[in-house]
């Protein structure tokens, strides 16, 4: 008969060992596909009414038309969400700041800096306005042939 020791021994490492051989337990996460798919976006995008218009879509999608339009569509929205009237002293940047090819169209990461504030001249009847802070804000705009898509991601560094 081995003695209690060895039976002590062999059901410790058997406990410690349980769930390291054979098949996962229940509680096993599931294994996670390495090539997940992004489907394409579907939508608009809201812009702010003011004195910049919505800049027109790319006829044909490429690096570089996807990349001027979602930086022209970014910038003008902004503005006029700055934007106080007829005095408005405006300090806006913005930045793209990655372009990425998919399967659908592309994704970019456009990050601006901004604020506003009204200051009429001497003499005028209108009054100095607020001034609105558009503090650093980064977006990935998913552009595809039909559709456009917005969403928030991590703050980039401010655009000087």
């Amino acid at each position: 008969m081995p003695s209690l020791t060895l039976r002590i021994a062999v059901l410790g490492l058997a406990a410690l060992t349980a769930g390291c051989f054979g098949m996962p337990s229940s509680e096993s996460p599931a294994p996670v596909d390495a090539t997940t798919t992004v489907a394409s976006p579907t939508g608009t995008v809201e812009f702010n009414d003011g004195p910049k218009e919505r800049p027109d879509r790319p006829v044909t999608l490429n690096e570089s038309s996807v990349r001027q339009f979602v930086y022209e569509y970014q910038y003008r929205s902004v503005y006029n969400g700055l934007w106080q009237g007829e005095y408005t002293e405006m300090s806006l940047a913005c930045r793209v700041d990655t372009v990425t090819e998919r399967s659908w169209g592309y994704d970019v990461i456009v990050t601006c800096t901004g604020s506003s504030t009204t200051d009429p001249p001497a003499g005028s009847t209108a009054t100095e306005g607020p001034i609105s802070d558009y503090f650093t804000q980064s977006y990935r705009y998913s552009v595809s042939a039909d559709a456009l898509a917005r969403e928030s991601v991590e703050n980039r560094d401010p655009v000087s």
